[in-house]
């Protein structure tokens, strides 16, 4: 084992948004002494997902679904045209849609945005900036995320430019990308680290994680995984609330 790869919520967190921070702490170190890489493959924004590793300053960082990449000085970005995200933002507004903008610093909410959904939001973007136009919106654009229902997807679709993607990265929050994914990336930091697929191990939950569940000989779906998403994996972790991630690392650092 050379890299493990793990998703956030529902999977590293518990469902108090948190973790064993003294646990992961020893097991890092056995880790590093072991030369074994520790990514981050979340859809959330690289600077929500930093605050849950202050001191850790080797941690690969796979955010917003895949749209951008940091590790070892590297930063890597795949932004929606900004036409692109020019013609989403704006249709949204229009069709009523209750979405954040994720750029390359900052994250933005509309000001029609209701007090219940700042609210929501607020954990996962706590400096978050409101705009009225799309084109207050000037930085590189990573992913849009949008609150709806599943019904609302095949609306959501019809209002997208062609060269843009759609999926669920969560229970009724749904990514909108320049067609990327958390395994594009993954990938790219495997092919500059030399890791094979036998080198690999993968932690997820959720629908997003199923493409980088396949670049590995060892995926491991959380025990709270829906049975489609065990399907891909090679193996079942015990659940987020378990400290499932942690309790296999253990057993896999164990056997090296």
């Amino acid at each position: 084992m050379k890299l493990v790869a793990v998703d956030m919520d529902g999977t590293f967190l518990n469902d108090n948004n948190g973790y064993d921070e003294v646990r992961f702490r020893r097991i890092y170190d056995m880790m590093q002494r072991n030369h074994i890489r520790f990514a981050v493959a979340s859809s959330n924004h690289p600077a929500y997902l930093k605050q849950f590793f202050d001191g850790y300053n080797d941690i690969i960082y796979i955010a917003a679904n895949g749209a951008f990449l940091e590790y070892d000085g590297m930063y890597q970005y795949k932004a929606m045209k900004q036409q692109d995200a020019g013609k989403v933002i704006s249709r949204l507004i229009n069709a009523d849609y209750e979405f954040v903008v994720s750029a390359e610093n900052n994250a933005y909410i509309h000001r029609t945005a209701s007090d219940d959904y700042r609210t929501m939001i607020h954990p996962y973007y706590p400096d978050i900036k409101v705009f009225s136009e799309s084109n207050e919106v000037s930085e590189s654009v990573l992913k849009i995320t949008v609150t709806g229902t599943a019904d609302e997807v095949s609306k959501l679709m019809e209002l997208l430019p062609p060269t843009i993607d759609c999926v669920y990265s969560g229970a009724l929050c749904i990514d909108i990308t320049a067609n990327a994914d958390k395994a594009h990336m993954l990938q790219v930091v495997m092919e500059q680290l030399n890791v094979s697929s036998d080198e690999l191990a993968v932690f997820g939950d959720g629908d997003n994680d199923i493409e980088m569940f396949k670049l590995s000989d060892h995926s491991y779906a959380m025990a709270n995984a829906s049975h489609k998403v065990k399907s891909f994996a090679s193996a079942i972790a015990p659940s987020n609330n378990e400290n499932g991630v942690l309790y296999v690392l253990e057993q896999k650092i164990k056997q090296i």
